[in-house]
């Protein structure tokens, strides 16, 4: 077993297949945490929150309401 791993360590590689293995190293990384959250978060519930009109005292213009409203 520690032979056959020496042995793939010192297998030399060219620079294409470096690259290659790394871009599939990284999306196999990204795809699996994708899965994961995916599995993890379910189907998000999206909260509405609805605000009351102010109320109209007659005053109108910048600066007439409170702010945020």
């Amino acid at each position: 077993m520690r032979n056959e791993l020496r042995e793939h360590f010192v297998t030399e590689i060219s620079r294409k297949q470096f690259l290659q293995y790394l871009a599939g190293a990284l999306l196999m990384v990204l795809g699996l945490n994708n899965l994961l959250s995916l599995l993890s978060n379910g189907t998000k519930v999206i909260e509405k929150h609805t605000f009351l009109p102010a109320p109209d005292d007659g005053r109108s213009g910048f600066g007439s309401r409170r702010f945020g409203v």
